[in-house]
């Protein structure tokens, strides 16, 4: 994305309101700092303006607008709903911002219509302040276990051809997995996000460069090899399939859930991201078994643009190997 004054703007007012959010001391500031990161994100969302990215925009500020008018009402009514106890009332509009069950379906649909960079934005950066505020409430775990069995809903991505939606509904599966680690540990979750982050932003840089958006362009298209291998080993990354490094954010949070006695939530953790492993393989179909013009043994080691992404993976097999053993 090419920078300018505007967008820098913009960009350092989205930094500012997170940080303002997330270091407030009561939740009035806390709701101000989510109303103005959502006029920050506005512009952000219509750098490039066309008729996808308005109705995109539309939609994202309809939702969120309503949740922050649910979110205020139930602060400003806090001493009077449910005797003191109305953490879950606080909770349905976070809930509704990070798109978690059952207000999840506006994700996958909004993210078509954006640009890549949007697109990378709304799955790391701004789900940094509703799980902070979650992870300031007082929640059953029985709570927590059922947003677990309600997050499968993120198996709907099997019948995707949109790299979009296949990305939103794996942003759905890894945010459940996120709100484990944050109510379990802050610093785990800090090691899971900055891992997730990194791995989507290599995704979707890739996916940019070569103006990839559906499934069946890995399949007409004369990729270059270095790239399906990159594209693969991200995939198998994201998947959380050791020893890659998304196997070492998930593999954390499991030994988290095993030293809490936390055998069954681990398990329907484990279940449901195997489910959701289909719609990557989806991907990978094609990236394994495409023929390509180029012969797999006759490779001319020369410069490539996508050196530091196999720096990046082949280091991320060292590193997982050194934390898991």
């Amino acid at each position: 994305m090419n920078l300018n004054l505007t967008k820098i703007t913009f960009l350092t007012l989205l930094i500012f309101s997170t940080l303002m959010s997330i270091s407030s001391s009561n939740w009035l500031s806390m709701w101000m700092g989510l109303e103005l990161n959502l006029f920050s994100i506005i512009p952000i969302m219509n750098f490039k303006s066309s008729i996808y990215s308005i109705e995109a925009t539309m939609k994202y500020f309809l939702i969120q607008a309503f949740a922050s008018i649910i979110l205020l009402i139930f602060l400003i009514n806090k001493n009077l709903l449910f005797l003191n106890n109305n953490n879950l009332l606080i909770m349905m509009p976070l809930m509704m911002k990070l798109s978690l069950m059952p207000f999840h379906l506006w994700l996958p649909s909004m993210l078509e219509g954006l640009n890549w960079f949007s697109c990378l934005l709304m799955m790391t950066w701004q789900k940094i302040t509703p799980l902070i505020m979650i992870s300031y409430l007082n929640i059953d775990k029985n709570m927590i276990f059922l947003i677990t069995l309600l997050s499968m809903n993120s198996i709907f991505g099997l019948n995707q051809n949109s790299m979009r939606k296949i990305l939103a509904m794996s942003s759905i599966n890894n945010t459940t997995w996120m709100l484990f680690a944050i109510l379990m540990n802050e610093k785990l979750w800090m090691n899971y996000f900055l891992i997730y982050s990194i791995l989507n932003f290599l995704i979707i840089k890739m996916l940019n460069n070569y103006n990839i958006n559906y499934i069946n362009q890995l399949k007409f298209f004369n990729l270059n090899f270095f790239f399906k291998l990159n594209m693969l080993m991200l995939i198998f990354s994201i998947m959380g399939l050791p020893p890659m490094l998304g196997f070492l954010m998930k593999w954390m949070l499991i030994k988290n859930l095993m030293y809490n006695n936390l055998y069954f939530t681990m398990m329907m953790l484990i279940i449901l991201t195997i489910l959701n492993l289909m719609f990557y393989l989806k991907m990978t179909y094609f990236l394994l078994f495409n023929f390509n013009l180029m012969n797999k043994w006759y490779l001319q080691f020369k410069k490539n643009k996508y050196n530091f992404f196999m720096l990046i993976n082949f280091f991320s097999l060292f590193f997982s190997y050194l934390f898991i053993y």
